[in-house]
């Protein structure tokens, strides 16, 4: 018996960061993401030992250690945390497959660890639900493999779509009410583009959290106003109205100035050189996806004015990713 998996690659709009913890837990925290059809695919088949083979397609590699092993300065860290913190004791091969690089901003990681979390599941009848799975893969990333990061990317993953999601002490996922008009005339807006760099979220999140710590009086309004973004994107979308859909992009940038303000590693030249170039040609606002430093630019462009941006994007080296919204998220199947 084969069990494959997949789940969703995610673009947040807005909030990202307020989901990290201590934060969200004391004061609360808020996105607004959708995932979108790019998935991380994972294969699980039971072997005769105790031994876990893994193969990453994309990186042409393989990687093998006995279960309980615990070292997690290796490479392939998520797996051994996945199967200690999943207590397996059987010898599986797993192989990996991404449609979109590592570092890309898009929760890769963490779609793999619902994925796989999600392949487990089915195959012990552990009986977990989507909400169970994402709180499963955030407690193996934070707690067993001590990586520090935010909630929304393992929920996201786990429940696909267009989401509102809350963060406190505890995690609410609440479908944006909107129209297929409004999600057609948003996405038609939109522009991926991929910058290149490098995508060292530990880092960044280390700095960030240094200025929640001594409660920074900077630090606080940003995240602020980072709720606000994600609050205000909302009411736009569920007013159905086409004509404010300017604002949306306005907000984008508005969340983005926030965002930089929370660290100097979030951004950089080679980042802002592309950012004020489509700025220039006729994007309203837009963001860096993930915690920042490299990998994909979310920009909302005016509608006449977007294939002129992603000319000029091309002209420097940026790569358009063509993309779509889609609705569902982690789906496991079973050949036998």
């Amino acid at each position: 018996m084969i069990i494959r998996s997949k789940a969703p690659f995610r673009v947040s709009f807005g909030g990202g960061g307020t989901d990290m913890a201590p934060y969200c837990t004391e004061h609360g925290g808020c996105v607004i993401s959708t995932t979108i059809d790019r998935h991380v695919y994972t294969s699980l088949e039971p072997r005769n030992d105790n031994k876990i083979r893994v193969l990453s397609i994309n990186q042409n590699e393989e990687f093998e250690f006995t279960i309980r092993d615990n070292d997690y300065s290796t490479k392939f860290e998520l797996f051994k945390g996945i199967v200690n913190g999943l207590n397996i004791k059987d010898g599986f091969n797993i192989t990996t497959y991404s449609e979109l690089p590592a570092g890309s901003g898009m929760g890769g990681s963490s779609s793999l660890s619902v994925a796989l979390i999600g392949a487990f599941n089915r195959y012990y009848e552990l009986g977990f639900s989507k909400h169970d799975i994402a709180q499963k893969a955030y407690e193996i990333e934070r707690f067993e493999l001590k990586q520090k990061g935010g909630y929304q990317d393992q929920f996201a993953a786990a429940y696909g779509g267009l989401n509102f999601i809350d963060f406190t002490d505890v995690v609410s996922i609440k479908p944006i009410k909107t129209t297929e008009e409004t999600i057609n005339e948003l996405h038609f807006r939109l522009i991926l583009c991929y910058v290149g760099g490098s995508h060292f979220s530990s880092e960044i999140q280390d700095e960030v959290l240094k200025g929640y710590r001594i409660e920074k009086k900077s630090y606080m309004e940003a995240m602020q106003d980072l709720k606000n973004v994600a609050h205000s994107m909302k009411l736009i979308l569920e007013s159905n109205d086409l004509n404010r859909m300017n604002e949306f992009g306005e907000l984008l940038h508005k969340g983005w100035l926030a965002k930089k303000s929370l660290s100097t590693k979030i951004s950089n030249k080679n980042i802002e050189n592309f950012y004020l170039i489509s700025r220039k040609f006729g994007v309203l606002g837009g963001k860096l996806l993930g915690a920042g430093g490299g990998g994909h630019l979310l920009l909302f462009s005016e509608p006449s004015k977007k294939y002129k941006v992603v000319q000029e994007l091309e002209k420097v080296g940026g790569k358009i990713i063509n993309f779509h919204f889609n609705p569902k998220g982690l789906e496991v199947w079973e050949i036998k």
